[in-house]
């Protein structure tokens, strides 16, 4: 068997795909399509944000309000069950006051227990009980990724990646969405006040 020859450099095309296939993301939504989206979760658009992570990929239908006007969207690790949520609301957070107030999990809800805080980088890393989040202040958005025995370096990488969604990212994102509940019309509620009637018919 004769001895294998040496590869030779990547030719010029074949290196310009590899580094293409390392590149960032394509370039976030036009505003316009972006206030759209948030009109429709009823958020305000500077708190649309989304993020990566190894492994993890957005929750169909998880995208949408989060309190007065942000906004928050689930992700899942489908190989490790791992879970993470992105929040976005308005406001600020520093070194010196990031140890206030409780951490959020996964659901959206708060996390009970002693708050603990440390900077690392320009993130703040925050951890109570098994719990723990990393968040970064982002144009007036307090951006929280925070997770329950989660995968600690994703979280890590999901908040230092935070930024706009592409326009295909926001399509889907608002393609999944539940579409809007129309106002149920109840049949006990006579004209008038509209209060129900409750009367006892002839013979009890």
């Amino acid at each position: 068997m004769s001895p294998r020859r040496a590869l030779g450099p990547l030719p010029a095309v074949a290196a310009v795909l590899a580094v293409a296939a390392c590149a960032a993301p394509s370039e976030p939504a036009d505003p316009a399509e972006v206030a759209d989206a948030a009109a429709r979760w009823g958020a305000a658009p500077q708190h649309v944000l989304t993020t990566s992570a190894e492994g993890f990929e957005a929750v169909p239908m998880a995208a949408g309000a989060y309190g007065a006007d942000g906004f928050s969207l689930a992700f899942s690790d489908a190989a490790t069950g791992s879970t993470f949520l992105l929040t976005s609301v308005g406001g600020t957070m520093t070194a010196e006051d990031c140890a206030d107030g409780p951490l959020t999990d996964t659901s959206g809800g708060s996390v009970e227990g002693a708050v603990t805080c440390a900077e690392d980088g320009e993130l703040l890393h925050r951890t109570a009980g098994e719990a723990e989040e990393y968040v970064v202040v982002r144009d007036g958005s307090v951006v929280r990724v925070s997770g329950t025995r989660a995968d600690h370096d994703a979280l890590r990488e999901a908040a230092e990646g935070v930024r706009v969604p592409t326009s295909a990212e926001l399509t889907d994102l608002v393609a999944e969405a539940p579409p809007a509940q129309e106002p149920v019309e109840r049949g006990d509620l006579p004209p008038g006040d509209g209060a129900p009637d409750n009367s006892v018919g002839v013979g009890g």
